[in-house]
């Protein structure tokens, strides 16, 4: 019997090492079993991820304690985080802080919070299925199919917005449950899970496990422990819900399957949760429903491909019709107006007439706070962010300008920090802070709500701000992307988006794509009851291809044209790519890594691998990190995973490197 386990220390680095195992615990000691162990003279926890009967090193120290009886993952789990650990180039001791999140590490009671007791524990009125319209039958019939003969098999349902795709989400679950089989539903955003809650558990008589960050640790543990269990088949979160136990999974749904919160960009490992959900489905045997009004070309070319059954929803489940797209151009509006100006004419006027019929209105602007930047009067200096390359927004309720990479946050009288004059800090340009204040200043009375990452901190507000909305206590939702993620209010008639062409600005091979999904989702929230709907689309450039392929709601148009453009270039789906991001405290430093990286990986090229030169990244620096990077394209998945594994074993004393595979974002 072994008598020597290789533990996985919980720390934010990867740290393994090898301890004895006392001959009493050899038996209970098993791969997954968390542990207490003695580091550098104090008590450290970790987890069992070998055994072994030698070691390389001599007079080991024992294990001090089990914490748990048995494995904290089952063998799918484990089969999952060793292929996360290849594919993502990640330690696995890094990857297991997924599977096992904080509040199973500590072990935190459950307290009952608000949203648990409003959502979790109310009672609904029971909703029954609804009769199904042609195309959902189809979509659904194919499913069940798929759950009944156990085997894996992605969906992509392509369904415009209001086609019913939830119904048939639903329906799905029913089956799943009926076969005794498990269901996890991911939402894109902790603002949705509250609106999904309310639709299972009115449609379900059981428990349900709602899992995101923002419950309590305890309230996580709980959940955690009794999906484990088998006492909860029904979960619903974001994307970090993917790694909870469910056994005898049969259905994981992503809904809105495009978005980019899905993917994790801000620590290792850079996982995508599209991914990881078919890669599991594909371990468990079980159904992958990949729901989208506008889905991700990577998605949509998988479909046309063979590698996803495609279903196609082209008509709104109810009498809703889609809203009509008008594009006002914001150069004559300007003109007209004698300057800067939100809100053209037409807008106006449509709010206008929304508010005296009791109707609402949803305004889109993807920027928050108050003004953009503070510029001093005297210098014209912007005033930067001390630890981060980036301009400080002003946020008028608070008289406070604020960095939205880190958080720092100065008044916005004080003097400025380049030519010490005081009193001189104007500010310039507008968030949704700033269009609420401009709307109020025309319609005094008009009551508004505002949703975005200021107004969304405390754990319960997602929930109060949709239940008041909804409950009809404001005209008027101002928001930035949050709101154009799958809301339904019956009563929004008309949806406002402000410079539609913003995103167009950043230097990315996914910003027409971003562009074109967001216009289609804001679109969507408008007219999804027996109201008809309008949609003002405001921009400077109304000729622009996307913008008009926006307003006819063209996705097949859309994904020819951007198709074309991404096998031109060289990007996915078409090739595969990684992107090694290199910070440390010295630029000098970071620079160093990257360039040394570069020359080694330079050394592994092959024909099928293209190295892009080492540069600044789109954010040059956060936190306080000096930060550059590189690209790699690779023809071939396997090529990628080449490189994968060579990178994966790198470190350096005074720099750190990110490796995220199939990022979202080359910034």
């Amino acid at each position: 019997m072994p008598c020597i386990a290789e533990v996985a220390v919980e720390r934010r680095k990867a740290l393994r090492f090898d301890y004895s195992i006392p001959e009493e615990w050899r038996e209970a000691a098993q791969v997954g079993v968390r542990v207490a162990i003695p580091l550098q003279g104090k008590t450290a926890k970790g987890v069992i991820v070998a055994l072994k009967e030698s070691s390389q090193f001599e007079n080991l120290l024992p294990i001090t304690e089990l914490l748990s009886p048995t494995s904290e993952l089952s063998a799918a789990q484990w089969r999952l985080a060793g292929w996360m650990a290849r594919y993502y180039a990640t330690p696995l001791e890094l990857v297991l802080r997924l599977f096992i999140p904080a509040p199973i590490r500590q072990d935190v009671k459950s307290r009952k919070g608000k949203e648990e007791t409003l959502l979790l524990e109310a009672d609904f009125f029971q909703s029954l299925p609804k009769t199904l319209n042609p195309e959902q039958k189809a979509c659904l019939d194919h499913i069940k199919a798929s759950l009944q003969s156990e085997k894996f098999k992605v969906h992509l349902i392509h369904g415009i917005t209001g086609s019913g795709k939830t119904e048939i989400y639903l329906q799905a679950i029913e089956e799943a449950r009926r076969l005794g089989k498990a269901a996890l539903f991911l939402v894109p955003e902790i603002s949705l899970t509250s609106q999904t809650l309310e639709r299972i558990r009115a449609r379900f008589q059981e428990p349900v496990a709602l899992l995101h960050h923002r419950r309590s640790l305890g309230e996580r543990n709980a959940a955690w422990r009794k999906l484990a269990s088998g006492e909860i088949s029904i979960a619903i979160g974001a994307r970090s819900a993917l790694f909870a136990p469910i056994p005898r999974l049969g259905v994981i749904i992503l809904d809105e399957e495009h978005d980019s919160s899905y993917k994790q960009s801000e620590e290792a490992p850079c996982y995508h949760a599209r991914s990881v959900a078919i890669m599991r489905a594909h371990m468990e045997s079980a159904t992958v429903l990949l729901g989208s009004a506008t889905p991700s070309l990577e998605s949509r070319y998988n479909a046309e491909i063979g590698k996803y059954q495609l279903h196609s929803l082209t008509r709104r489940a109810s009498s809703a019709t889609l809203p009509t797209i008008q594009i006002v151009d914001m150069k004559a509006a300007h003109l007209r107006n004698g300057g800067f100006t939100h809100f053209s004419d037409h807008l106006l006027k449509a709010i206008e007439s929304r508010i005296k019929k009791g109707e609402q209105t949803l305004l889109f602007l993807n920027r928050r706070g108050h003004h953009r930047l503070g510029l001093c009067r005297e210098c014209q200096t912007a005033i930067q962010c001390p630890h981060c390359d980036l301009s400080l927004t002003f946020h008028k309720g608070e008289e406070q300008l604020r960095c939205h990479l880190c958080g720092f946050e100065r008044s916005a009288n004080e003097y400025c920090p380049s030519c010490g004059s005081r009193g001189t800090i104007q500010c310039k340009g507008f968030g949704t802070e700033h269009v609420e204040r401009s709307l109020h200043a025309v319609f005094p009375e008009v009551r508004t709500l505002r949703m975005d990452r200021d107004t969304t901190r405390k754990k319960e507000s997602h929930e109060e701000l949709f239940q008041q909305f909804r409950a009809h206590k404001a005209d008027v939702l101002i928001g930035t992307q949050m709101i154009a993620k799958g809301f339904h209010f019956p009563s929004v008639t008309l949806v406002g988006i402000l410079h539609a062409d913003a995103s167009l600005q950043i230097p990315d091979f996914r910003s027409s794509e971003f562009l074109f999904q967001l216009l289609i989702q804001v679109s969507g929230r408008a007219g999804r009851a027996d109201l008809p709907g309008e949609v003002i689309l405001q921009t400077f450039l109304p000729e622009h291809p996307v913008i008009l392929l926006g307003k006819n709601q063209d996705y097949d148009a859309f994904y020819t044209r951007e198709m074309e453009e991404r096998k031109l270039f060289g990007y996915p789906p078409f090739t595969h790519l990684i992107k090694c991001l290199f910070s440390s405290k010295k630029s000098e430093k970071a620079l160093e890594a990257a360039e040394w990286t570069w020359r080694k990986i330079q050394e592994l090229s092959t024909p099928a691998l293209q190295i892009l030169p080492v540069g600044p990244s789109g954010h040059p620096k956060i936190k306080d990190l000096f930060r550059f990077q590189f690209l790699i394209k690779a023809k071939e998945r396997k090529e990628c995973e080449r490189v994968s594994l060579f990178l994966s074993s790198l470190s350096f004393p005074d720099a750190y490197i990110k490796v995220d595979v199939d990022p979202s974002s080359l910034w």
